[in-house]
């Protein structure tokens, strides 16, 4: 047995739709699809391959602990790029979504699930991968056009690699941070 998982944040129907429709310009305009076999995310915490029910169980149980956080409003606004490789809406930085990286990213660190953690810069990609040959023309196409959508964050999801294609696996709904129950101590 072994599953791949990705940990992130999924923007309401509504967003996706638009991010979508951008998104099969693109592929049409330019003949790239690579991007189009996954979900509009944003990325928490990269895949990671899990291959027994007793790390999958702990994977989760990490992830309960870290779902103790409070809604925010996240904002995506206009278009940028990983120079000649990825072409993304940014997603504005802001304490919420860097508080819940962070928090996630703590409750799994234990696990040693990856090697290294990269730099983190939130953002919802486009297109990637099969984008060096037309990234230029991309970008020129794009430079001059504003893009905003805004919504709550209540909760995170997983996603689970089945099929060939990313699918909802599980979806963790913010709980109250001051329920959170508190680490046992001799001396507290």
């Amino acid at each position: 047995m072994e599953n791949l998982y990705l940990v992130c944040l999924v923007p309401p129907v509504s967003i996706v739709e638009d991010i979508d429709e951008i998104r099969n310009y693109i592929s049409e305009k330019f003949n790239v699809h690579e991007s189009l076999k996954r979900p509009a995310h944003i990325t928490l915490y990269p895949p990671v391959k899990l291959s027994s029910l007793a790390a999958e169980n702990r994977f989760f149980k990490s992830l309960e602990d870290a779902s103790f956080n409070t809604p925010f409003t996240q904002v995506l606004r206009n278009f940028n790029a990983f120079p000649e490789h990825t072409f993304y809406l940014d997603v504005a930085q802001n304490e919420g979504i860097m508080n819940l990286e962070k928090q996630i990213s703590k409750a799994l660190q234990p696990l040693k699930l990856i090697e290294k953690k990269e730099k983190v810069n939130p953002h919802l990609t486009l297109a990637f991968r099969d984008i060096k040959a037309v990234f230029t023309q991309i970008m020129a196409d794009f430079k001059d056009r504003k893009f905003k959508r805004e919504f709550q964050v209540a909760s995170f999801s997983v996603y689970k690699h089945q099929d060939k294609r990313w699918q909802p696996y599980k979806e963790f709904a913010f709980k109250n941070p001051e329920t959170k129950p508190k680490a046992l101590s001799l001396f507290g």
